[in-house]
């Protein structure tokens, strides 16, 4: 792809040896935490006693990856602001949905997984099929985190990539197998710091070299012509959306906020914050203030991306993610291009284990009990435990044999919007909604984004024809871009089935109650933060 733009930085050596030591920093936090492991609840739920100050920047964390501070800042690069509703706008809107909505019910049921949730209020069959969502995405999640930390240890410091890779998985199953979310926890709060205060030193690096705040709002532009400061669509003339118009451009807009705005609503690696919460009010709080912590984070990458390419830095489509990292090696003193490598690679690791807490925790609490369903927490302990290795090592081979598996990331993030949504919300807020709904809306939503992807195609390819080159569909951009405009009739259509099949079968298929993990039912149980 032709990276060679970015050389080995001058301080590769102190990179590699502050990684060193972050590594067997974290690597003795877990061994540590690992005194206050008895059951499984204590490994994958902190013993449900995350405390805010720890919580909001684990919830923060599985976010802030470099994936998304590169991406954001490549797409403030390329498109300016309507390039980055999809990230940060749309997560802050989805953590802030969480913490009103669902946080406080989820944390006051006492789950261990989401997957309870679909058990009880549904049927196992739609908790497998929730499920069998999780472990993909969260599988291939991790194995794209790991083949970003190779990437940029080895761009930054010519370490070879794939052994990076191998390193940082072991230090990550050593970490997570032994302190779990009690040590991720506090690896997240160092992640946070660190990430923070790199995009800190960075920004005002990046502004006095376009000239200051004030020169850069005056200029600011992007490759795509796009008004640059625009969170809504614009004048057909101007580019509309992302340069859709019409009903299209409308339909890609609410896309780009609902894809992980609303679709990531349902994830595991969220909800399992809220259900590691030492209250339910803590849950819902940590939300609200991780929504705003991470839009005020996520928007520093963004101006960086926008001001580098007003200041004049020409780079490739392919080469627009990797923005941060030129700005870091030219712009930034020795001191500061470390810190902010490291804590890219930092945020990285931190991301990785609650990917893999993630699948461990589905195959321990909700896998086994399908072959033991009296498994006490103990025996989940040690499934988990065996789990989380497996996982790893699986994802790790993944990234080494692939090199890339964002697009696996991107797709099965986004697919939950079409599937599992409507049920998740279905199953808080309609109680005639049963089984049969949630089932007939997972699988017809699926049906419709496929049906919908090849009728949206051809309007996609017309649109990024000759973007890269004269008379040649960018077909990259014109397949995602047919992904994530399919999504929103199938969401449509994911509702319609739930709706009308729940109706159908009232009689077939009673709904069930919500019921928390000791069978009491909620209903008449405080919903919301504010209704106590």
């Amino acid at each position: 792809m032709g990276n060679n733009f970015i050389g080995v930085f001058e301080t590769a050596n102190w990179i590699l040896w502050i990684l060193a030591v972050y590594l067997v920093v974290i690597v003795l936090l877990g061994l540590f935490y690992s005194r206050r492991i008895h059951e499984s609840d204590d490994l994958v739920l902190a013993g449900r006693q995350l405390t805010l100050p720890f919580l909001v920047p684990s919830i923060v964390a599985t976010w802030v990856c470099a994936g998304a501070i590169m991406g954001a800042a490549g797409y403030g690069y390329l498109f300016g602001m309507q390039g980055v509703i999809f990230d940060p706008w749309a997560p802050f809107l989805c953590m802030i949905l969480v913490g009103i909505f669902f946080a406080y019910r989820m944390r006051q049921a006492g789950y261990t997984t989401v997957v309870d949730f679909f058990n009880s209020r549904f049927s196992p069959r739609m908790g497998f099929l929730y499920m069998l969502m999780q472990v993909l995405s969260a599988v291939g999640w991790l194995g794209g985190q790991l083949v970003a930390l190779g990437i940029i240890i080895h761009l930054s410091t010519g370490f070879p990539m794939q052994l990076a890779i191998i390193i940082a998985t072991i230090a990550i199953i050593i970490v997570t197998t032994s302190g779990g979310l009690w040590a991720l926890s506090r690896v997240d709060a160092i992640g946070f710091l660190l990430v923070f205060a790199g995009l800190l030193i960075m920004l005002p690096a990046v502004m006095g070299d376009v000239g200051g705040w004030t020169e850069f709002t005056a200029r600011a532009s992007n490759w795509a012509e796009l008004p640059p400061f625009a969170m809504t669509p614009v004048a057909a003339e101007e580019g509309g959306y992302l340069w859709y118009t019409g009903i299209i451009g409308i339909v890609y807009y609410i896309s780009a906020w609902a894809a992980l705005g609303l679709g990531d609503v349902p994830s595991q690696v969220l909800m399992q914050r809220a259900l590691a919460a030492k209250t339910a009010k803590t849950a819902s709080s940590a939300f609200v203030v991780s929504g705003v912590t991470y839009l005020f984070l996520g928007m520093i990458p963004v101006l960086i991306g926008m001001a580098m390419f007003t200041g004049g830095l020409e780079l490739t489509v392919e080469q627009a993610e990797y923005v941060l990292p030129w700005a870091a090696d030219n712009l930034l003193s020795g001191p500061a291009a470390t810190l902010f490598i490291v804590a890219l690679a930092a945020a990285i690791i931190s991301t990785s284990g609650d990917s893999a807490l993630i699948v461990a925790t589905l195959i321990g609490h909700n896998v086994y009990r399908y072959a033991k369903p009296h498994a006490d927490k103990r025996e989940e302990l040690r499934v988990v435990r065996i789990a989380l290795p497996v996982v790893t090592l699986g994802a790790m081979s993944i990234a080494l044999y692939f090199g890339t598996v964002y697009r696996l990331i991107v797709f099965t993030g986004a697919i939950q919007l079409a599937t599992v949504f409507a049920p998740y919300v279905a199953g808080f807020f309609w109680k005639k909604a049963n089984s049969f709904g949630a089932i007939a809306a997972y699988v017809s939503g699926a049906a419709a984004w496929v049906v919908f992807y090849f009728l949206t195609l051809p309007s996609t390819k017309e649109a990024n024809l000759g973007v890269m080159v004269e008379g040649e569909v960018y077909m990259d951009w014109a397949i995602w871009d047919a992904i994530y405009i399919s999504l929103i009739p199938a969401l449509v259509v994911s509702f319609i089935a739930l709706i009308g099949v729940s109706l159908a079968t009232q009689d077939r298929d009673r709904p069930r109650p919500m019921v928390g993990a000791d069978g009491k039912e909620l209903e008449k149980s405080a919903q919301y933060f504010w209704s106590r």
